[in-house]
């Protein structure tokens, strides 16, 4: 009969362990999904921002030298307006 009372008394300390540890596993569960989605939506509005944040930001004009100058070809004609 010994035995046995020695099984139920491991038995129920080890419940006594589980009930304790639950919470904080479950806390530290919570903390850690909230975590990486705070890093993960972060991480993202900063990959659009940098993906899309150039292109709104003016552009410096290009160097006179560097843009192509306007000419007429004799197969073109002014436009004169009469």
């Amino acid at each position: 009969m010994r035995p046995r009372l020695r099984q139920i008394e491991l038995l129920t300390g080890w419940l006594i362990l589980i009930s304790l540890f639950m919470p904080l596993i479950l806390c530290a569960t919570v903390v850690a999904s909230v975590g990486i989605g705070v890093f993960a939506a972060y991480t993202a509005v900063i990959g659009i921002l940098h993906a899309f944040g150039r292109a709104s930001q003016q552009q410096p004009p290009r160097p006179a030298e560097a843009r192509p100058r306007l000419v007429l070809v004799p197969s073109q004609n002014h436009a004169s307006g009469d």
